[in-house]
Parts: C-alpha cells; sequence; structure tokens
C-alpha cells in the first residue's frame, strides 16, 4: 500500500512538474543542428579574418621595431658625435687655458719689465740731475772761497 501511494505522488509530482511547465514562457528558439553546421562552415572565414588582423598587427609591430631600432641607432651615432665633440672641445678649452696663462704670464713679465726700466730711467734721471745740482754746488762753494780769497 505504501508503494502505491508513493507512486500515486510520483505520478501528482511529475503531473505538477508538467503543468508548471507549461505556464512558463518559451525560451528563444535555439539554432537547428543545420544552423551550427552552418556556423562551423563560417569559422574558417572569421579565423582568416583574424589570421590577417594578427598578420596585419605583426607587420605593424615589425615596422615599429624597426623604426625604434633606427631611431637608437641614430641617436647613438648622434650621442658618440657628441661625445667626440665633447672630447674635441675639452681638448681646445685646456690649449685655450693653457695659451690664457701664457699671455698672462708674458703680461706680469712685460710689467715688470717695464717698471725695471722705468726706475732705471728715473734713477739715471735723478743721477743726472744730481751730477748737475752737485756741480753747481760745488762750483757755487768754489766761487765763494775764491771771491774770498781775492779779498
Amino acid at each position: 500500500m505504501r508503494i502505491r501511494i508513493i507512486s500515486k505522488l510520483g505520478q501528482a509530482l511529475g503531473v505538477f512538474i508538467i503543468i508548471v511547465g507549461f505556464m512558463y514562457p518559451t525560451p528563444a528558439a535555439h539554432a537547428s543542428w543545420l544552423d551550427q553546421i552552418k556556423g562551423i562552415y563560417e569559422l574558417p572565414s572569421n579565423v582568416e579574418q583574424i589570421q590577417k588582423d594578427y598578420e596585419a598587427t605583426k607587420q605593424q609591430l615589425e615596422e615599429q621595431k624597426d623604426k625604434l631600432s633606427e631611431a637608437v641607432r641614430q641617436s647613438q651615432e648622434i650621442e658618440d658625435r657628441l661625445l667626440s665633440q665633447n672630447e674635441a672641445l675639452k681638448k681646445d678649452n685646456e690649449q685655450l687655458q693653457e695659451r690664457l696663462k701664457a699671455m698672462e704670464q708674458v703680461a706680469l713679465d712685460k710689467d715688470k719689465r717695464n717698471r725695471k726700466i722705468t726706475y732705471m730711467v728715473i734713477t739715471a734721471a735723478a743721477l743726472v740731475v744730481g751730477y748737475f745740482l752737485l756741480g753747481r754746488v760745488f762750483r757755487f762753494f768754489v766761487w765763494r772761497r775764491q771771491k774770498r780769497g781775492l779779498r
């Protein structure tokens, strides 16, 4: 008897599920197996398009890589050229510094020589003036003595 009750409950539950299933709206129609096969045949065209896009992207990447490599090479050349110019300018600067020091030394030597010459000329002039003054003073004293001696 229990089995009958369980079987009747199972049937009632089954009928209830079927009725509830009909009450829900039906989902949109699913594609049939023919549409699925068509979709499979359309995949290669999509794959081909994806491959074309991949190849185009790969080509653009290669072009960008080449451009970047060229830019790096050019910047390296410019850097090398600027470094060599910098070294040349450093050498020129050192040479100019040495020349400037030499010219300053020449100017100092010239000033020193000019001072010596000036002192020598002033000393010579003072000696000449002193000689004439001493000569005059000596003559004056001699003249005075002679004048006293005559008296």
